[in-house]
C-alpha cells in the first residue's frame, strides 16, 4: 500500500467539531466537522470519535481508509455516493512516523472522517417529532402508516431501492467486503431523482476477514449459522429484507407479496433462507430479476398514470361542454320566422392557446438550481449562471477546476421544452437504468441520445453537477466548470460565495438529454428540466414564477471529462409550468 496517501488528522484541526453533534450510540459520538482539513477543505464531512470504553482495532480501520484510495475511479465513485465509508484517521498524542496505527507506540487512533449524512437521507416528519435518518425500516410499515409520516413509497420504487442495494452489496463483495449487519436501521435510502441506497456504521464491515469491531446481529436479522458476516449471512439478510420491504412488515417471512410482484424474486428470497449457507444466492443472481421486475412495474404505473390523465382530461371535457351549453340555454334567444332556425346550435369550446416560450434575458433573476444574482459584469438568473460576461468573452481568470469529472452513469427522467418553447417528450416507458445516469441529488435520461458514444458521460456529469447542488456541496459543483468559463470567476472567493448563496433557493429536476452535437470547438448538449424557485426568483419578465420548465443548450469542453463552459444567450429559452 506504498502508493496511498494515508490522512492523519488531529481532533483540534476540524474547527468547534464539539458544537457540531449529531448524535451517539453505543460505539460513539457523531459530529459535524465545521471546518475540514485539507485536502478535505469544502467537503461535507462528519467525525465518529470512539467512546473510551469500546475495543477496536485501528490496523484494521487504517486498511479501510486504503481500500477505499486504491479503488478503481469508477469504483469509487460509485460507491462513494453509497456509503459512509472511513476516509481519514484521527488521532491524539505524537505525530505518527508509520503508515500502520499499531507501530506509532505515541499515537492513538480515536476516531475516523467519513462524508456526512445529507437532507436527501432525511426525513422531515412532525409525526415522528421532527427530522429523523430516512432508513428503510420506515418501509416496513403498512402503506397507511408511511403515508401519515411523509413517505408515499410505491412498488416501483421499492424495486429500484432493492435494486441499488444489491447492486452496492455486490460489488462490495467482489473488493472483499461483507456488510455482515445488514438490517434496515442501517440502510437510509432517498427517493430525490433515483432511488438510491446509502449503508451507514460502514467501520462495523468486514474487509478481507479484518473488523474494526466486533461483529453483531439487529435483533430480527440475527443468521441461524454461528458464523457472522460472511457473503451467505449478507444473502440471507438481503432476502429478508427483500420479503419485509414487499411485506410491509417487520418480522413477516411471508413470500407471497414478493410472489406477486415477481415470482423469480420470491424463489430468490426463499432460497436465502435456506440454513445451509453455502446453498444461497449470491448478491449478482438478484441483479437481471430485479431489473426486469423494475422495468416492469415502471412501465405499469406510466400505463396507469396515462389512463388517469386521460380520464381527469375527458371528465373536465364533459364539464366545459356541459358549461357551455347551459351558458348557450340561458342567452336570450333572437326571434326567427321558423323554429328550426331558432334552435341554439352547439356553443363553441374555447381552448386557451399555449403561452409562448420566452428567450431568457441577460437579466434574469435566479431559475433552478443553477441561478446567479450577479457573477460576472452583473449577469445574472439562469443566464448568468451559463452566460458569459455582457460580451459572451470568456473570463480573464486563470484558476482551474480541481474535481474529476464523472465518466459513468446509472437511471432517471422528465420532460422539458424546446427552444421554441414546445414540449419535448420525456423518457419512453422503455427507459430503463441503462439510459439513465444517476446522482443522489439528480438524474438524467439519455435514451433519446443513447446511440451517441459520448451521451452516457455527459449526462453522467450533469448529474453529477445538479446532484452537488441539490445536497449543498458547491466546491464539488464549481468543479464542474471549465477553468476558462466566463460564468463565474473561479479564482474570486466573492463570486464563488455569491453562486453558493443564490444557489440555495432552487430546486431542479426532470433532466432529458435531449440532443447532442459538435460546432467545432465546443460539443453542444441541449437539456430539458424543469425548474422551482421562490416567488420572486423566477426568469426576467416573470419573476413571480415558481416552476418553470427550461430548455438549454450548453457549449461544454473535453479537455480532462466534459465540463460545462456556458450557455449562449441565444441557447436558452422556458415556459411557465
Amino acid at each position: 500500500m506504498s502508493n496511498v496517501q494515508m490522512a492523519w488528522v488531529l481532533p483540534d484541526k476540524l474547527g468547534r467539531y464539539t458544537d457540531h453533534s449529531l448524535g451517539n450510540g453505543g460505539q460513539g459520538v457523531v459530529y459535524g466537522v465545521p471546518d475540514p482539513p485539507g485536502r478535505f477543505a469544502g467537503e461535507y464531512l462528519a467525525y465518529k470519535e470512539y467512546l473510551p470504553v469500546v475495543s477496536y482495532d485501528g490496523d484494521a480501520l487504517y486498511d479501510m481508509v486504503c481500500f477505499r484510495q486504491l479503488l478503481a475511479p469508477s469504483d469509487r465513485a460509485f460507491l462513494d455516493e453509497r456509503l459512509t465509508w472511513p476516509l481519514a484517521l484521527v488521532y491524539r498524542g505524537d505525530t505518527p512516523t508509520d503508515p500502520l496505527p499499531s507501530r506509532n507506540h505515541g499515537t492513538k487512533v480515536v476516531g475516523f472522517l467519513m462524508r456526512r449524512v445529507t437532507s436527501a437521507y432525511e426525513l422531515h416528519s412532525p409525526q415522528l417529532g421532527g427530522v429523523k435518518l430516512q432508513a428503510l425500516e420506515f418501509l416496513l410499515n403498512e402503506d397507511s402508516y408511511a403515508v401519515k409520516i411523509g413517505l408515499d413509497v410505491d412498488d416501483a420504487q421499492r424495486l429500484e431501492l432493492l435494486l441499488d442495494l444489491a447492486r452496492t452489496v455486490e460489488r462490495l463483495h467482489r473488493h472483499g467486503v461483507v456488510v455482515g449487519d445488514l438490517s434496515p436501521k442501517n440502510v437510509l435510502f432517498t427517493l430525490s431523482g433515483a432511488a438510491r441506497c446509502l449503508l451507514i456504521d460502514c467501520d462495523s464491515m468486514r474487509y478481507r476477514g479484518k473488523d474494526v469491531l466486533e461483529q453483531v446481529d439487529t435483533p430480527g436479522w440475527e443468521v441461524p449459522e454461528s458464523q457472522k458476516a460472511t457473503w451467505a449471512s449478507d444473502s440471507y439478510k438481503f432476502g429478508l429484507l427483500a420479503l419485509r420491504v414487499f411485506n410491509r412488515d417487520q418480522d413477516s417471512r411471508d413470500p407471497g407479496p414478493l410472489r406477486a410482484v415477481y415470482s423469480e424474486l420470491a424463489a430468490l428470497a426463499n432460497r436465502a433462507q435456506n440454513q445451509d449457507p453455502q446453498r444461497r444466492p449470491e448478491l449478482k443472481e438478484w441483479l437481471g430479476p430485479l431489473e426486469l421486475a423494475h422495468g416492469r412495474a415502471v412501465k405499469q404505473r406510466a400505463s396507469a398514470a396515462m389512463r388517469a390523465q386521460a380520464q381527469a382530461q375527458a371528465q373536465a371535457q364533459a364539464q366545459a361542454r356541459a358549461q357551455a351549453q347551459t351558458q348557450t340555454q340561458a342567452r336570450p334567444q333572437a326571434q326567427t320566422p321558423t323554429a328550426a332556425s331558432s334552435m341554439p346550435g352547439p356553443a363553441p369550446l374555447y381552448v386557451p392557446s399555449p403561452r409562448p416560450a420566452k428567450p431568457s434575458s441577460i437579466g434574469s433573476r435566479v431559475v433552478g438550481w443553477l441561478l446567479v444574482a450577479v457573477l460576472v459584469g452583473s449577469v445574472g438568473g439562469y443566464a448568468a449562471t451559463h452566460m458569459g460576461s455582457t460580451g459572451d468573452s470568456p473570463s480573464d481568470s486563470t484558476s482551474t477546476a480541481t474535481g474529476t469529472p464523472f465518466s459513468a452513469g446509472g437511471s432517471g427522467g422528465g420532460t422539458g421544452t424546446s427552444s421554441g418553447g414546445e414540449t419535448t417528450p420525456g423518457p419512453s416507458t422503455e427507459t430503463t437504468a441503462s439510459t439513465v445516469a444517476e446522482d443522489s441529488g439528480a438524474s438524467v435520461d439519455f435514451s433519446q441520445v443513447s446511440s451517441d458514444s459520448s451521451a452516457r458521460e455527459i449526462a453522467g456529469m450533469f448529474a453529477k453537477f445538479f446532484g452537488a447542488i441539490n445536497e449543498h456541496r458547491y466546491d464539488t459543483a464549481l468543479n464542474y466548470y471549465d477553468p476558462s468559463t466566463s460564468v463565474v470567476d473561479l479564482g474570486s472567493a466573492s463570486a464563488r460565495s455569491k453562486w453558493k448563496d443564490v444557489m440555495s433557493t432552487t430546486k431542479d429536476s426532470d433532466f432529458v438529454l435531449g440532443k447532442l452535437d459538435t460546432d467545432g470547438q465546443y460539443t453542444l448538449a441541449t437539456l430539458n428540466f424543469t425548474s422551482h424557485q421562490d416567488a420572486g426568483y423566477g426568469p426576467s419578465g416573470s419573476a413571480d414564477d415558481t416552476c418553470d420548465q427550461w430548455t438549454v443548450t450548453y457549449q461544454l469542453t473535453d479537455s480532462n471529462g466534459y465540463r460545462i463552459f456556458k450557455a449562449p444567450r441565444d441557447g436558452v429559452s422556458y415556459t411557465s409550468c
